[in-house]
């Protein structure tokens, strides 16, 4: 895909023109919007953003890290991105916040998550960052398939979060 502007979303979570709120889950990797997508810079004095890439590992037993392939409950991870972008948004008085997470294969070097929050000055838009990607890590039903050059294993964080989701 050539341009940026016309990513297709699996799940959207929602924009909320109003909050400047967006939330997306989409197909891996994600590709980078510019950060005036989220809402006009000059209503903000600050803005820091997160973002999170494959990097490359060593498995003992499988060798080399090929990609991550992310799992998603649709309707709960949604809902959850939103229900996070509002109460940071709330907690921080953000201008405008987007959370947006790739499911499908992730290659090394590429981007799976990202944070990005506008604020009036730098402390609450440096906090609302690290607490986003906490709380994405944290709680969102997203799963990560780890693809080894000899086998695949889950994540240890996605094996505590399916069992989790199975026992309820």
């Amino acid at each position: 895909m050539s341009s940026n502007s016309a990513i297709p979303r699996v799940y959207d979570a929602g924009v909320n023109h109003e909050s400047s709120i967006l939330t997306a889950l989409e197909p891996g990797p994600l590709h980078l919007l510019p950060c005036e997508a989220a809402a006009p810079p000059e209503a903000s004095g600050a803005e820091a953003r997160f973002i999170g890439r494959t990097r490359p590992d060593h498995h003992p037993e499988h060798g080399a890290l090929i990609a991550l392939e992310y799992e998603a409950h649709p309707t709960l991870a949604a809902g959850m991105l939103q229900e996070i972008a509002r109460e940071l948004q709330e907690t921080f008085a953000l201008t405008a916040i987007t959370l947006r997470h790739a499911v499908g294969r992730v290659g090394i070097g590429e981007a799976s998550v990202e944070v990005l929050v506008r604020a009036d000055h730098r402390r609450e838009a440096f906090a609302a960052c690290q607490a986003g990607i906490d709380r994405i890590k944290a709680g969102v039903p997203i799963w990560k398939r780890e693809h080894w050059s000899d086998g695949t294993t889950w994540s240890d964080s996605s094996e505590s979060t399916l069992h989790q989701e199975h026992s309820s």
